[in-house]
Parts: structure tokens; C-alpha cells; sequence
């Protein structure tokens, strides 16, 4: 995701490279795992805006209808009528209306509207005791990238990387969001019969750990924070929209040096969206330039995973356990116990 040039002088530059090596020199602990419950028809599920606003009141009736053929009762916060800038409200009114419905007993699940920007502004505002006291299904990508690792990471919590309220929620997305939080049930993950594009073995294997990950950008910026993830032992995806190669080159080598790549046992490619080349072109592809920097890697690596911007979105659980297994002509991605409880 393109984001505003900002200009570092040398004093912010060193502090920067102080603080990411300072966080870096020590593990962080992994909290044991709390799972929200699973969902049934008649459900309330609270819809916030956390980052961006919504441009297009209509995508909300659009959720309001698909969750209600679903079997499920809506409740909209106030941000989705909220504008400042390119922010739905304030961060101290995103921050409220959330924690609002961690606390509201009879909101089962939180839908986000969509990314774009802002959740990494209000992380410092949430109250992490209080979310870890009222587990809920939580749900969403793109910029909430940032939201639901943190809330992993802070918690223990299980969050979900799935079809946020503008997606398009197409029969693949749907029935991925119903296995992973209304079933609850163990299942495997391929690509769909109907995508035409190929996922792409770059490195064979099969390799366990718990899923972590989500949007490229968003993820590289979290290295070095209070919520950057424990990547050990973990299987990374990461998915991208709108990014000239350059750019995912730079994100990748910032987390290889960083050691994120070093610690995990999986590497999961998911849909890269609309990337634009340079002019001059930067001479490779999105799969050379993942190649380049991960292929010395002795851990099974695949691209084109359906997650992400794309047309098909699989509904990813941030810390349960699952098994990639590369071998297959084509490559599975299998949950391994239940995403809910």
C-alpha cells in the first residue's frame, strides 16, 4: 500500500535503527492462545471503521444484507458515517467505538469495514486487558493487519484475516469465513477450481507452526514496535496491493535483516494486486525479487495464495497452528485444530 513520502533526518534515522535493534535483542513471549467462541445464526456482529473511511455509505447496506442472508443481526458503529481527512473520526473515537464493543456482552464478533490507514495510530489507545477479558471473532485486512496482530501479540487472542466489509464477498470468501468462525472445524485450503491463476511452488516442503502475517507493507512496519509479532517457528503470508517492485524489494530486505526470515519454518506469498513497474523498469518480477531474497532459505516457500485484495479471499486464523504443504502439485494450506471455541 502506497503511503506519503516522509523525510527522516540523521537524528531520526539513528533513533530508528537504535530502537529496532533494541526490541530485536530479545524474544518476544508467546501468550498462551485464547479462542473466541464460534458464531450461530443470530448473531450480532458489531461493524466499526477503524481506519479508513467509507467513501460509499452503500458497501454498508451491501455487509448489512450478506451477513443477514448469513443468518446474522448487525450492529453499525458511528464511524462509518465518520470523516476527517482520510480517517473515519479521530483516533480516540475509532479507539472508543472498538473497545465499545469488545465491552457490549451481546456484540459476538466485530466486523472492519475496511483498511486503507489509521489502525496503527489507535493501537496505543486500546486497553488490551479488557479485550483479552471479552474474546470476540475479529475480522478484517489490508491496513487492520496491524489490529489483529497486535491484539495477538498483546492478548493471545485468536484474530482473523479475512474479507473485510467493502470485500466482495464472492461464494470462495463466504464459505472461508464459515469454516474458520460458524463450523470451527479443522479443513485444508486450495486453490480455487475456478482461479485461473496457478500457485507457485518456489521451494518445496511441508512445514508446521502457527499463521502470522497479512499486508506487506503493514507488517514490515511493525518490526521494531511494541507489537511486532514472536516470528519464531511461525509460517509468514503476506500479501500486497498497488506496490512497485522496488518497494516489495525494499519491505522484504528490511525483514530480512531484521532476522523475521531467519525464525520462521513457512513463507506464503498470497495475491500481489495490481503492482506497477518503474519506468525504468526494476527488472523483476514480484516471484524473482521473493526468490532473491528468501530462496538461500531451507523452508518450503509458495506464491499466489488466494488472501489478500484479489478476488478470492481465504479466512486466515493469526496464531492457530497449521500445516503447508508444498509437495502437492498443487499446494495446500491445512488448519490443524479448530480456529473457535
Amino acid at each position: 500500500m502506497r503511503r506519503r513520502k516522509f523525510i527522516l533526518n540523521t537524528a531520526g534515522i539513528a533513533l530508528g535503527d537504535y530502537a529496532l535493534s533494541s526490541l530485536q535483542s530479545e524474544e518476544r513471549p508467546t501468550l498462551p492462545t485464547i479462542k473466541p467462541k464460534g458464531l450461530i445464526k443470530g448473531d450480532l456482529i458489531g461493524i466499526t471503521a477503524p481506519a479508513g473511511c467509507i467513501w460509499n455509505l452503500a458497501h454498508v447496506s451491501k455487509i448489512e444484507k450478506i451477513l443477514a442472508d448469513l443468518g446474522f443481526r448487525t450492529a453499525v458503529g458511528k464511524t462509518v458515517n465518520e470523516q476527517i481527512g482520510f480517517l473515519a473520526g479521530n483516533d480516540e473515537m475509532r479507539a472508543n467505538e472498538l473497545m465499545e464493543m469488545y465491552q457490549n456482552k451481546s456484540i459476538r464478533a466485530i466486523l472492519t469495514m475496511r483498511g486503507c490507514w489509521g489502525c496503527a495510530r489507535i493501537l496505543d489507545l486500546l486497553d488490551y486487558e479488557i479485550i483479552k477479558s471479552n474474546p470476540k471473532v475479529l475480522m478484517g485486512f489490508s491496513d487492520i493487519t496491524s489490529l489483529i496482530n497486535a491484539i495477538y501479540t498483546k492478548t493471545g487472542m485468536v484474530t482473523y484475516h479475512g474479507p473485510c466489509g467493502y470485500s466482495s464477498w464472492g461464494d470462495f470468501s463466504t464459505q472461508q469465513v464459515i469454516n474458520s468462525v460458524v463450523k470451527g472445524v479443522p479443513f485444508t485450503m486450495k486453490n480455487p477450481d475456478d482461479n485461473l491463476e496457478d500457485l507457485n511452488i518456489w521451494s518445496a516442503g511441508k512445514a508446521q507452526g502457527e499463521l502470522v502475517g497479512g499486508n506487506l507493507t503493514v507488517v514490515a512496519s511493525m518490526i521494531g514496535t511494541n507489537f511486532e509479532p514472536n516470528w519464531k517457528g511461525k509460517l509468514l503470508f503476506l500479501e500486497e496491493i498497488s506496490e512497485e517492485p522496488y518497494r516489495v524489494d525494499r519491505m522484504l530486505w528490511q525483514m530480512k535483516q531484521a532476522g523475521v526470515f531467519n525464525k520462521i519454518n513457512g513463507l506464503i506469498i498470497g495475491e500481489l494486486v495490481d503492482m506497477e513497474d518503474t519506468d525504468p523498469s526494476f527488472g523483476k518480477s514480484t516471484d524473482e525479487i521473493v526468490m532473491d531474497i528468501c530462496g538461500d532459505m531451507d523452508i518450503p516457500i509458495i506464491t499466489n495464495f488466494p488472501c489478500g485484495h484479489g478476488k478470492y479471499q481465504a479466512t486466515l486464523p493469526i496464531s492457530i497452528p497449521v500445516e503447508l504443504n508444498a509437495n502437492l502439485e498443487s499446494p495446500a494450506l491445512t488448519i490443524l485444530e479448530s480456529p473457535v471455541s
